[in-house]
This record gives C-alpha cells, structure tokens and sequence, in this order.
C-alpha cells in the first residue's frame, strides 16, 4: 500500500530538474554518437566517390565533430580547399567551354542524412537505456 508522502515545492523541483538533467546529457550524448557515426559514413561515401578522381584527393576527405552545451555540430571537408567544388560543379576551360561535373559530394552528403534520419530513434533509445 502507498504512503502519502509530503515534500516541500523546492525539493520537488530540485529533484524533477536532476532527473530531467540525466535524461538531457544521456540524449546528448547518443546524439553525439549519432552524428559521429553519420559524419564517419559520409566520408567513406565521400572517399569511395572520389576515388575515381585520384587517391591523394579521396585521402584528404575527413570530418570534425564538435560537441556544444545542448548540440552537435559535424563537418566533412577536404583538406584540399577548393578542389571539391571545381569537381562537383565543373569550372570554366581555357578557351571556352567548361569540364564536365562530377557530382560526388552531394551523394555523399544525401547518404549520411539518411543514415542518421534513419538510425535516430535506435541511439536516442540506447542513450536513455
């Protein structure tokens, strides 16, 4: 049988603020995992694409996450700047005319929302475990 118990509103909300505190950083961090795991994919992807270019180019592909207070930002970037959008674009010939576009960064980047659209709920669920 239950027993009415009485607290004071204070400590009510001090302990409700600790439990939802628990339950933010657990979020955070399977957030953090995801994006991590995302950002790693989209650069394979990335680098399997641009294999076809030359190896040195797909090597320079890499990713930076960065952890904030309540967020997650991630980048995948070349360490060739530049590069990937004469690629991904084309640029003007000398003479006239331009090259050919060889889109490999936005496949890359589609794959990679997918991946976290898709396996969003199965971190938040192992974060809150």
């Amino acid at each position: 049988m239950a027993r009415n118990i009485w607290v004071e509103e204070d400590e009510f909300a001090s302990a409700l603020s600790d439990i939802l505190d628990g339950i933010v950083d657990s979020a955070d961090d399977a957030v953090f995992d995801l994006v991590h795991d995302a950002l790693v994919e989209g650069r394979n992807e990335w680098r399997k694409n641009a294999k076809a270019f030359d190896w040195k180019y797909g090597k320079s592909v890499t990713y930076r996450t960065l952890r904030q207070k309540h967020g997650v930002e991630g980048h995948i970037f070349s360490r060739k700047p530049g590069l990937p959008h004469l690629l991904e674009k084309g640029h003007a010939k000398i003479g006239g005319g331009r090259t050919r576009a060889f889109e490999h960064v936005k496949p890359a980047a589609n794959y990679a929302f997918k991946f976290a659209r898709d396996h969003l709920g199965e971190y938040i669920a192992r974060g809150l475990r």
